[in-house]
C-alpha cells in the first residue's frame, strides 16, 4: 500500500514538475550608436555640473606672499574630499573650475596664511558662479 503510495506520489510530481508554460523571450537587439538609446519623457540627464570658482583675500598682513588655499566637498578633518587646490595673493585671484556632483550642495573653503594660520568658511555650491572673499 505504501509502495503504491509512494510510486504514485513519484509519478505525480514528475508529471506536474514537467508541465511549465514554455516561455518565449524576444531576442534583445544591441545597440549599434549612442543615437539610438531613448530615455522616457522628462528623464534629466544632468547627474553633475560644472562651477568657475574664484576666491581673493583682501588682507594686507602680508603683502605679496603666498596663501594656501584649498577647496574641499565638507570638512576636511571629517573626511571631505579634496577638489581643487592653490594659492593666491592679494594682487593674484586663486581661479578653478569645478566639476561637481549634483549632491554636492556645499563647499568648504580653507585658506592658510603665511604664517600659518587658517581661515575657513563653508559656502552653499548651487549653479551659479562663485566668487568669494577670504578677507579679513
Amino acid at each position: 500500500m505504501i509502495k503504491k503510495f509512494l510510486i504514485i506520489a513519484f509519478i505525480a510530481s514528475v508529471s506536474l514538475a514537467s508541465c511549465k508554460k514554455e516561455v518565449i523571450e524576444a531576442p534583445i537587439e544591441p545597440v549599434k550608436t549612442t543615437s539610438a538609446i531613448s530615455a522616457p519623457a522628462g528623464f534629466k540627464w544632468e547627474n553633475s555640473r560644472n562651477l568657475n570658482l574664484s576666491i581673493s583675500i583682501t588682507e594686507n598682513k602680508f603683502p605679496g606672499k603666498l596663501y594656501v588655499v584649498a577647496i574641499y566637498t565638507s570638512d576636511g578633518v571629517a573626511g571631505g574630499k579634496l577638489l581643487a587646490k592653490g594659492s593666491l595673493t592679494t594682487i593674484a585671484r586663486f581661479k578653478s573650475k569645478l566639476y561637481l556632483s549634483n549632491q554636492v550642495t556645499e563647499l568648504y573653503i580653507v585658506c592658510m596664511a603665511p604664517d600659518k594660520t587658517i581661515t575657513t568658511r563653508n559656502i552653499k555650491a548651487g549653479t551659479a558662479d562663485l566668487d568669494i572673499n577670504m578677507g579679513a
